[in-house]
């Protein structure tokens, strides 16, 4: 049976009023003021609810180290990458991440030496991390080539599943990471029927993260929680 994670964009301070409403939360250090201690951390995932997941966002460096690669032809993971991701895996650790997420800009393009540092990445410190890693590429990636690619090297691809499911794309297996914002068309919302169809799509996965983004998200949480109960 397909475990679903339905993810928030927490107000960290407040975080009942995340616990009532989804059943995990995307968690960005980097957008707080003062970086929270392992301890604060640890503190977080001891009073979230039984079952709750963290899906926590990397530090931003390493997006910033993978485009000074690929912007130098050095398909080689430099030491600040390999540093952030050190941390990340301590702060994933007291959070018991149930998945971490690195994001490339538009300025990580497709080429050879880009897709040679992603192949790294994934088959050096993804393939060790102890949760699935997701990678959300922003920019011109295609999504049925990248997503298959991410999967040979351990990493799962976030895009959005509505326009991969409108061009006939395959969603992929195992675990999967999908971003829920707007739909298309004059009614910007998804509705039940909406997303009752997505996750019918989505029961071959072992695990499905939804990342909730956008105006709209704590409606799209109030429905994914009816729907699943």
């Amino acid at each position: 049976m397909t475990k679903f994670y339905y993810a928030c964009d927490p107000v960290p301070g407040n975080w009942g009023d995340t616990f009532a409403l989804c059943n995990a939360a995307e968690v960005d250090l980097a957008r707080l003021d003062n970086a929270p201690k392992i301890a604060t951390l640890n503190r977080w995932r001891v009073d979230s609810p039984k079952g709750f997941g963290f899906v926590l966002h990397a530090p931003p460096v390493i997006g910033e180290a993978l485009v000074d690669g690929y912007e130098r032809d050095n398909a080689e993971l430099s030491v600040a990458l390999r540093d952030a991701w050190t941390l990340a895996s301590e702060q994933a650790h007291a959070l018991a991440a149930k998945a971490l997420l690195f994001s490339t800009p538009l300025e990580f393009r497709p080429g050879s030496t880009s897709r040679a540092l992603i192949a790294a990445l994934g088959d050096t410190l993804a393939a060790n991390a102890g949760r699935p890693v997701i990678w959300q590429a922003e920019g011109i990636w295609d999504v049925e080539a990248t997503s298959a690619f991410a999967r040979e090297h351990n990493l799962t691809l976030a895009f959005d599943p509505y326009l991969a499911l409108r061009d006939e794309i395959d969603l992929g297996r195992g675990d999967g990471a999908f971003i829920l914002n707007e739909r298309a068309g004059m009614r910007r919302e998804f509705d039940r029927y909406d997303l009752e169809e997505l996750l019918g799509e989505m029961r071959s996965f072992n695990r499905v993260f939804l990342l909730l983004r956008g105006r709209f998200q704590r409606k799209h949480a109030e429905l994914l929680r009816e729907i699943l109960g």
